[in-house]
């Protein structure tokens, strides 16, 4: 790799972790506001809401951005138009009927798990979906050019404009409804996407030039993609669908309060698949698939080595880290959080082994495996849930992920001989790397003073 191109993917892999960290830290901000100025009840509501609108905005992701950065890369520049304007058409159609659906199933939702008002909730979102249409085209645009920097500011100016409306209205003590906090969504999406027209704007193609094998190329590959994200995040997300739905919507705020900062830890892994996804496709392309094992190898021990540290820190102090960022009303999270947290320590193998399947042209192995996961997962959460109450749903969870961990690592090895003693090596090599930056600073600040 020549150092302009390594200068050009620390460059990347910088704005990406940065967009990560002003999701982590104002998303969180949000959170803290949001968890002591509702009550339980409301919170939960407005956390299945948003557990339900993250799996739409990630299926959307799933089925249209890794197809077109794919696509950009692997087709002639004269078929450049008829790419763009493929994913914009499909990015539409996917909104009408995600919407559809939502008008079908919502009022089901708020009778079964006894959510006053998500029905309309849901309603009103269609505002967002709208917005995001060209929201998420332009931010794919900029990745497929493996470009973050427009993707970095349009996500900080939605998250940060929401969290100003809710720190606002925390400190004026203002009576808002979940009707309202839905109406600053679209609000915020609305300023973001202005940031991301002016990043975008530049390699913005305006010629409509429709070509059908384009788009079936696009969903070919999108369905696959697609179908892995939404049962990704339903696998996830079950446990709070299990808990909202047996037992009740205090519950759901308890443990979502718990699941929501084991959620932090995510952001990392996030960020260098984000990076890794469009460089491992690049140079697939040159030098094919030898390339996948060191990849792999490599970033898992990076995204290890960031979140080996969190974890145990979080599991040691879990009752101070809750009744600090929840309150003394949330105590029993506790417990929860230590469970989830150790989900941390596999979401690095799993968020990596979509990126090889996806990048390599086998998301169809993802997608397979995650079905067996979510059906999983679903059958243990039933199960414990009615065992050992909330407390059960992570234990369940926590097996899940263990199991598909492993089913992921023994395929890796079976196709790219993926040594996963190599994978600590790394680890061991980046701890090693940091600990000499530090030593070496603080040599050169000693030295400078004597």
């Amino acid at each position: 790799m020549s150092s302009s191109q390594s200068s050009k993917w620390i460059k990347s892999g910088i704005y990406s972790l940065s967009s990560r960290l002003s999701l982590l830290f104002l998303g969180f901000g949000s959170f803290f506001f949001l968890i002591r100025h509702l009550s339980k009840a409301e919170f939960g509501i407005w956390s299945l809401f948003l557990v339900s609108t993250t799996i739409i905005e990630m299926s959307r992701n799933g089925l249209i951005q890794n197809a077109l950065i794919k696509l950009v890369h692997s087709s002639r520049p004269s078929d450049l138009n008829r790419v763009i304007t493929s994913s914009l058409v499909i990015n539409a159609v996917y909104t009408l009927v995600v919407y559809v659906v939502l008008l079908l199933v919502s009022g089901f939702v708020e009778q079964s798990m006894g959510m006053t008002g998500i029905q309309s909730m849901f309603m009103l979102y269609g505002i967002s979906m709208i917005l995001l249409i060209p929201f998420s085209q332009f931010n794919y645009l900029e990745q497929s050019r493996f470009s973050f920097k427009g993707i970095f500011y349009s996500s900080l100016v939605r998250q940060g404009v929401f969290f100003l409306f809710v720190v606002i209205v925390f400190f004026l003590n203002l009576n808002v409804t979940l009707l309202h906090l839905v109406i600053l969504q679209s609000v915020s999406i609305l300023m973001g996407l202005v940031v991301a027209y002016y990043f975008a704007r530049k390699v913005l193609r305006f010629e409509i030039s429709w070509d059908y094998k384009i788009v079936k190329q696009a969903l070919t590959f999108g369905k696959y993609v697609m179908g892995t994200n939404v049962f990704s995040l339903l696998f996830k997300s079950t446990d709070q669908f299990v808990i909202g739905y047996f037992l009740n919507a205090e519950s759901v705020a308890i443990y979502s309060s718990a699941m929501r900062l084991s959620n932090l830890i995510e952001y990392p892994a996030t960020s260098v698949a984000e990076v890794s996804y469009p460089h491992s496709t690049s140079r697939i392309s040159i030098d094919g698939e030898a390339v996948i094992k060191t990849i792999y190898e490599k970033t898992v021990g990076l995204t290890l080595a960031i979140v080996l540290p969190i974890v145990v820190v979080t599991f040691l102090f879990s009752n101070l880290i809750i009744s600090i960022i929840a309150g003394t009303a949330y105590a029993e999270a506790s417990l929860v959080l230590r469970v989830l947290i150790l989900f941390g320590l596999l979401i690095p193998f799993n968020r990596q082994f979509g990126m090889v399947m996806d990048s390599t042209g086998r998301p169809h192995i993802n997608f397979r495996l995650l079905v067996f996961g979510f059906v999983l997962n679903l059958g243990l959460n039933v199960l414990m849930v009615f065992q050992f109450g909330i407390l059960g749903a992570a234990y369940a969870t926590l097996l899940s992920y263990s199991l598909i961990s492993v089913v992921g690592l023994v395929i890796l090895r079976k196709i790219f001989r993926i040594d996963l003693f190599e994978i600590f090596y790394f680890m061991g090599i980046y701890y090693k790397r940091s600990f000499d930056f530090v030593k070496n600073l603080v040599w050169q600040r000693y030295s400078s003073h004597e």
